[in-house]
């Protein structure tokens, strides 16, 4: 785990409990972990992790039309719902963002725990 996101996993951990996986950060060139459950630490650099990772970051759901913009607002995060897990990915921008791997048992309440840790994690 890396210092300076030691207050952000705090922060997420307090919203998600034992629900969170993973936190992994990303910019234009890579991916790092800043936190991972032991029993899910297998798939760290796995094949597989980085196929899911690579296809969450390409759908970045970006609106071209004002009115939609207008009408739904900012895209804060796409959630990508599983039988075994739920991945959310809170874009930061074009070239960076944050990918929270948790339980399925986070995805209740789903809005106001995204709304809370875009708060912890960027500071909105």
């Amino acid at each position: 785990m890396s210092e300076p996101f030691d207050d952000v996993v705090e922060h997420v951990k307090a919203h998600a409990d034992e629900a969170l996986q993973a936190i992994v950060v990303y910019d234009e060139t890579r991916h790092r972990d800043v936190y991972r459950r032991e029993d899910v630490d297998a798939l760290h650099d796995s094949a597989l992790e980085a196929e899911v990772l690579a296809d969450i970051r390409a759908d970045r759901r970006r609106r071209e039309s004002p009115a939609a913009s207008e009408y739904e607002g900012e895209h804060r995060a796409s959630a990508h719902v599983f039988d075994e897990r739920v991945i959310l990915h809170l874009p930061r921008d074009m070239d960076s963002g944050t990918i929270l791997i948790l339980d399925t048992a986070a995805a209740r309440n789903l809005s106001e725990f995204v709304a809370d840790i875009r708060d912890d994690i960027y500071g909105e």
